[in-house]
């Protein structure tokens, strides 16, 4: 079922359910009132018959149907309840006359027949006098404003339902038209965006929806060209090193080599080899990151040791670079994966090293909360205008074309501390060096 027909039947729902309480309490308040109308010409009626039997001459000058009544059964008794004039075939019961006796008033209902029962005192004589009648009028009067009520509650029903769906189709018009539209949109047009009418100042619903698809559109097409940069770039880097493995073996086996050349073949061979694994590592660890954000296993790491551990491993590759820690040294436990945080330590401590020549400063920041790791390079740095591009994967600044590199270290530092519930920022000023903060909340 459409939302337009949902729409119409839930207005058709509300409007049966207020217009039928209305009616039904119109119907009880008219049948109440009916009831007392009728009460009230039973008692003027006893009154009338009471003097039409203790003077007779008032019968000629008030007639018995003044009052509407249609068969009127009449009991008049005496002071001891001894029965002096009935008219009608309604018995009255003796419980009814005693009654009446030790009280002025008395109404009941039994069967189809409303009865009253007074007393009355003419020319110093106590009667008690009983009036009882159907309603037939005023029955039908009912019956007839119940069908009224009923067939208009129906017709309420359909003009409503109707109603809900002329309004809601109405509603719902831009609706269609942002559907059209969104199916213009292809993989070959991502560009393209939902127009509005209305200015942004008095923008409604409907508009807010476009305004969020739009900015979806924009976000899908960002990954679009993300993906389609990262796919191009991937190819690239492992395209060189291919390249490069044909083209050696290729001079090698263009004729015949001394045993030096050979070894300076594999040597090239081998090298690029190990840049092709390298990347691809690289690449399959960011894919893994990105498939099992949210299902990573986070223990309690000390990372200070996890950092002295990295500081190790880069020590023992790179002997001759000097690495200066200052700050905090005792134990600093957090809620994440060692061997992920290893692994971004690693990638900013190797970028350091290929990116400067001068040494590599570690500073450590202890908060009641978090830690903050700060490691600073003194070389090249970044341009200003590429900062916000440099956690793309396979991105690599303009100033560092001719150093080997995937551009993948810093995409996988920002997707690990992520994950590790971290943040990751880059601070850095081409030609003095940059600078990576890791800040990490304790435990």
């Amino acid at each position: 079922m459409k939302i337009r027909q949902r729409l119409a039947l839930r207005f058709m729902f509300v409007s049966a359910l207020i217009t039928g309480t209305i009616l039904i309490i119109i119907y009880f308040f008219t049948r109440g009132f009916v009831h007392a109308d009728f009460i009230d010409r039973l008692t003027q009626q006893s009154s009338l018959e009471v003097l039409h039997y203790a003077s007779p001459q008032v019968r000629d000058v008030m007639p018995s149907g003044t009052f509407n009544l249609v068969n009127p059964s009449i009991s008049i008794f005496s002071e001891s309840g001894t029965l002096l004039h009935r008219q009608g075939d309604f018995h009255i019961p003796d419980t009814w006359v005693t009654f009446l006796k030790t009280n002025d008033l008395f109404n009941a209902e039994r069967g189809e027949y409303s009865t009253v029962g007074r007393k009355h005192v003419i020319n110093g004589n106590l009667y008690l006098i009983f009036v009882s009648d159907k309603d037939l009028p005023g029955e039908r009067e009912l019956n007839f404003l119940l069908r009224a009520i009923i067939a208009g509650w129906i017709i309420s029903l359909v003009l409503s339902y109707l109603t809900g769906l002329y309004f809601s189709g109405n509603a719902l018009q831009p609706m269609k038209h942002v559907v059209n539209e969104v199916n213009q949109i292809t993989q070959d047009n991502l560009g393209y965006r939902l127009k509005m009418d209305k200015d942004a100042a008095s923008v409604d619903e409907i508009d807010e929806l476009i305004l969020t698809f739009n900015a979806l559109l924009t976000r899908i097409e960002r990954a679009f060209i993300t993906q389609k940069r990262f796919v191009q770039n991937a190819s690239h880097e492992l395209k060189t090193p291919l390249t490069a493995i044909m083209a050696e073996v290729e001079l090698a086996l263009a004729r015949d080599r001394s045993m030096e050349e050979y070894r300076r073949t594999l040597h090239v061979v081998l090298q690029e080899t190990e840049r092709l694994a390298s990347t691809t590592q690289e690449l399959l660890l960011l894919a893994r990151l990105e498939e099992r954000a949210h299902k990573t296993e986070l223990d309690s790491v000390d990372v200070i040791e996890v950092l002295d551990r990295t500081l190790a491993s880069f020590s023992l590759h790179h002997p001759e670079r000097e690495v200066v820690k200052e700050g905090k040294t005792s134990a600093v436990y957090i809620q994440g994966n060692a061997q992920l945080l290893q692994t971004a330590f690693l990638n900013i401590l190797d970028n350091a090293y290929k990116y400067s020549n001068d040494k590599i400063k570690i500073t450590l920041t202890s908060k009641p909360k978090e830690i903050a790791i700060t490691i600073r390079d003194f070389g090249i740095g970044i341009p200003s205008s590429e900062l916000n591009q440099v956690r793309s994967p396979l991105y690599r600044g303009s100033n560092a074309s001719t150093i080997p590199g995937a551009g993948l270290g810093l995409s996988l530092v920002d997707r690990i501390i992520s994950v590790n519930n971290g943040q990751f920022e880059i601070y850095s000023e081409e030609g003095k060096g940059t600078a990576c903060v890791i800040k990490l909340p304790v435990i």
